[in-house]
């Protein structure tokens, strides 16, 4: 098949923790300049962040780390307050299993 210029590909229903229905690596409301570099595209919008969230994030982050111990679920719940978009996806089987 790579004489012939073509790869397979194997479509499958996701399974795995942590998958999303779908990747974005950028929407309608960023700008792209996919001239820059000859196989990756780069966002030119400025950061927009709300920098008391930030700085929240930071501080419970240190605190954890502090703590010296965390668990799966508070790490979600955390990402999920800063990003509300974040969607995580909890199915009880992660990639290690399917190897």
């Amino acid at each position: 098949m790579i004489a012939k210029g073509t790869w397979s590909c194997y479509f499958f229903d996701s399974d795995t923790t942590g998958e999303k229905d779908f990747e974005e690596f950028y929407t309608d409301a960023e700008t792209l300049d996919m001239e820059r570099f000859e196989s990756i595209g780069v966002i030119k919008n400025d950061p927009l962040y709300d920098e008391a969230k930030l700085q929240m994030f930071e501080q419970r982050i240190a605190k954890i780390k502090d703590r010296g111990r965390w668990n799966r679920s508070e790490l979600i719940d955390l990402f999920n307050e800063m990003v509300p978009t974040f969607h995580h996806k909890e199915t009880g089987m992660f990639l290690d299993d399917r190897m």
